[in-house]
């Protein structure tokens, strides 16, 4: 170093994002495009929109893609260096996107990304300007965390972390100003939170192997393709009859 000479710190983040963006052959190139766009644009409107004079700006992420060997996980927040020494990563989990047109789509629709993206995003700020005490190195979904998601129109639950309800707010605004349009609101039991993002569908019930049978007091299911069996109940004493598992319509008789 020359005397008198100020060299700046080398920050590394804008040569990755540029990275990501002229390299068409990688199959996330688009995403991460549009993602890094939305991250500054969230910054900008939302956790950082006036400058400071006591402290820097929230720092942009490092957009990533990987299965994170979580199908609960929709993306992560790394506290830590990454594998390549870099801090503020957001990791969006493969295992959600889906073939279309060519293209590698978010499987829940742009809107849920986004939702998924600011969510992110927050940890990022609660890390660099939260005043919350959580425990140092460890991502956290504590009161001051939703308080902030819930200024921008984002629902999660404490602790947990999930979004029970379509955000509104600023969030919603912002999308309706780019033209992204509010998914269909998702049932919920009353009084019941769902422990799973509104956007995820519900696991559906494995299909049973057993075959049902009825004698028309009880029903039972058994594994073999033929069975023979007799009802004992005394009001009963009938054979047992193979049935399908169908919704069946129940009509009074004329009198």
């Amino acid at each position: 170093m020359k005397e008198g000479l100020l060299i700046d710190h080398f920050d590394p983040k804008p040569a990755i994002k540029k990275n990501a963006e002229v390299a068409h052959d990688w199959e996330y190139s688009e995403e991460a495009q549009h993602l890094y766009g939305m991250a500054v644009l969230f910054k900008d409107r939302f956790l950082d929109p006036i400058l400071h004079t006591d402290r820097g700006r929230l720092p942009d992420p490092v957009i990533s893609f990987d299965d994170l060997r979580n199908q609960k996980t929709l993306a992560a927040y790394t506290l830590h260096r990454n594998p390549q020494g870099l801090l503020d990563e957001i990791t969006f989990n493969t295992v959600h996107y889906e073939d279309e047109d060519g293209k590698r789509v978010w499987a829940f629709g742009k809107w849920a990304q986004l939702e998924t993206l600011l969510h992110e995003q927050v940890h990022l700020w609660q890390e660099n300007f939260g005043k919350s005490q959580h425990k140092p190195g460890r991502v956290s979904h504590d009161k001051e965390f939703v308080e902030k998601c819930e200024s921008l129109g984002l629902h999660p639950m404490p602790i947990i972390g999930c979004h029970t309800q379509v955000a509104d707010g600023p969030f919603a605004q912002l999308m309706q100003e780019l033209g992204i349009p509010r998914p269909e609101d998702v049932s919920r039991v009353e009084g019941k939170p769902s422990k799973v993002d509104w956007f995820r569908p519900k696991k559906e019930k494995g299909r049973s192997t057993l075959t049902k049978w009825s004698c028309g007091c009880q029903n039972i299911r058994v594994g073999t393709k033929e069975f023979y069996g007799r009802c004992t109940h005394e009001d009963c004493g009938n054979v047992f009859v193979k049935i399908d598992d169908k919704e069946h319509n129940i009509y009074k008789s004329k009198k």
